[in-house]
């Protein structure tokens, strides 16, 4: 058997490349770091990214209040972080590559930091969607990077472990975010979600110089890509504004058609300008491995029920003409879901790691779409109980697609291009996000929603 090429689970791996330069900021004579720190550290980073996204929904009206902003101001203090970071997480990425995946997630959080000061100090609508924005840009460069480092300290046969462990975090973390913004809101000030981050944040990146330390897998600096790095930013921006302002602007809109076009144009001349180029920003050979398509895929799928749940839930369970829930109650209703995603995401690590992720994954989008069909056959006048059978099955289904799929993407690269692989596989996790919250809105309102007079006066 050719060395450099070996076959898991049915999955081809391109040759693993030894990587081209020493530790990641300590030269080449720094022993590795420990897996488990590093573990440790990537889902702690992990952890503060995920409570975040999510917990901002719970303080919105408090915000919406304190600063006496309106909602379509409110609405961007979502839109533009998620623009910042889908527009941005494959630059994170590959500057994680040549960078260090140490040096990104350090620099990354203490962005993010300086980003979450921003919002918690605002005293007006201008500050709060700069601060955000300056969240958005930390988070593009941590988020590829808590996968990388977990490709560049483990080995291939306990890659399944490591991200599903990974998957297991993320999933907690998104469940239990609208918990700690509503305790945190309720009992504090919606502040303290931010002044929190920034304190996480900080802890985080004190441990992680240390913990991090050693990292192989570095590319030399051969300097930045910019026109592919603009291109690539205008493209999905473009792309996913156009998913976010659909509800508001109108499919058939000028706008929207002007943002659509803009993003297939830009993105059109980023594939020539990288093919063309030396060291490129995106490798577009990447895009043939198999596994990382494969990768790609299922995290698209499985960022449409986990958002698409996570979002629509909340207005469900708020409505008068449904369960009346606050939004307390709303967030802790969603634990049992949570706790599913949990439970699912560490086991199905192990088994990856046994049997491979061909069965697991297929498996995982099986339960997906049954606890999808479970889901559906509920109405307005379902109560909780009747809803339980179907999100428990949703997430297992989502638990089990939540890592291993990129797990598979990633193991198949070298891990010189980790950082790179796990920058697209974001880039499509937030692009999928943003499409179910657009085209759900959609549906939501066709359906005739706008009649359920839920607390936020929608």
């Amino acid at each position: 058997m050719n060395p450099g090429r070996v076959r898991s689970a049915g999955l081809l791996h391109v040759p693993h490349l030894p990587a081209r330069h020493g530790g990641d900021g300590r030269g080449t004579g720094a022993a590795p770091p420990s897996p488990a720190a590093v573990l440790t550290t990537g889902s702690a980073a992990l952890f503060l990214l995920g409570v975040n996204t999510t917990a901002i929904n719970a303080a919105l009206p408090a915000i919406a209040a304190d600063l006496d902003i309106g909602t379509t101001a409110l609405s961007w203090a979502v839109g533009v972080y998620m623009l910042a970071v889908a527009a941005l997480v494959v630059l994170g990425g590959r500057l994680g590559d040549m960078l260090g995946q140490r040096t990104a997630m350090l620099a990354g959080l203490l962005v993010f930091a300086a980003g979450s000061v921003l919002v918690a100090a605002s005293g007006s609508a201008v500050l709060l969607l700069l601060g955000r924005l300056i969240q958005g840009l930390g988070a593009a460069l941590m988020m590829p990077s808590t996968m990388a480092v977990l490709r560049l300290a483990y080995p291939p046969e306990r890659q399944g472990f490591a991200q599903g462990v990974w998957g297991a975090v993320a999933g907690i973390a998104f469940a239990v975010g609208p918990l700690i913004g509503g305790v945190l809101t309720d009992e504090l000030s919606w502040r303290w979600v931010w002044w929190g981050s920034a304190l996480w944040a900080l802890l985080v990146a004190v441990a992680g110089r240390f913990t991090l330390s050693g990292l192989p897998g570095r590319e030399p600096w051969t300097g930045l890509d910019v026109p592919g790095a603009l291109l690539l930013a205008v493209g999905l921006s473009a792309l996913v504004l156009a998913f976010q302002q659909i509800p508001v602007w109108g499919a058939g809109s000028a706008a929207i058609v002007l943002a659509f076009f803009t993003a297939a144009a830009a993105l059109a001349a980023l594939a020539v300008v990288e093919s063309r180029r030396r060291a490129p920003l995106l490798h577009l050979r990447l895009l043939k491995e198999p596994a990382l398509l494969a990768a790609c895929l299922g995290t698209c799928v499985n960022a449409l029920f986990l958002i698409g749940l996570l979002y629509f839930f909340n207005l469900y369970a708020q409505a008068e003409a449904a369960l009346d829930y606050s939004a307390l109650l709303a967030s802790t209703a969603l634990l049992p879901y949570g706790a599913c995603v949990f439970a699912a995401s560490l086991l199905i690590g192990r088994l990856c790691d046994r049997v491979g992720f061909r069965l697991p994954v297929a498996a995982g989008l099986v339960c997906t779409g049954v606890g999808a069909l479970l889901l559906a056959r509920t109405g307005a006048a379902s109560g909780y109980a009747d809803l339980w059978p179907g999100t428990a099955v949703l997430g297992v289904g989502v638990g089990i697609t939540l890592s291993s799929p990129s797990a598979a993407g990633l193991r198949a690269l070298p891990p010189e291009h980790a950082g790179e692989g796990a920058g697209l596989i974001n880039v499509v996790r937030y692009l999928a996000a943003a499409l179910v919250v657009s085209v759900g809105t959609l549906v939501f309102l066709a359906a005739g929603a706008e009649r359920l007079n839920d607390r936020l006066g929608g």
